[in-house]
């Protein structure tokens, strides 16, 4: 009797372990490379211009003079144009580094 316990006790744990481990281990996403990185659109804190980029950063240097004023814009539908955005972790949560219009 001893035996049947032991090894119903060792096949529940076998199924157990099976079930949940999925969601313990999860699969991992493979490391993003450079050429899957979204494109969003960056506006220039001094000039205003507005660059469609790889998402690379917060604040990105300027095409023409290198210097580091491309901030990410979010689209203002009131005044039809890039604004300065919040800051990229507050866009993710906010849903808006989808696809530029």
């Amino acid at each position: 009797m001893r035996d049947v316990r032991l090894w119903v006790a060792v096949g529940g744990f076998a199924v157990a372990t099976w079930l949940v481990a999925p969601f313990i281990l999860g699969r991992r996403a493979p490391p993003a490379s450079d050429a899957s990185a979204p494109e969003i659109r960056y506006v220039c804190r001094t000039s205003g211009e507005v660059f469609t980029l790889p998402l690379t950063g917060e604040l990105v240097a300027h095409p023409g003079t290198g210097e580091l004023s491309l901030v990410p814009a979010v689209y203002d539908e009131r005044r039809k144009r890039w604004c300065p955005g919040p800051p990229l972790e507050v866009m993710r949560q906010q849903g808006l580094l989808g696809p530029a219009p």
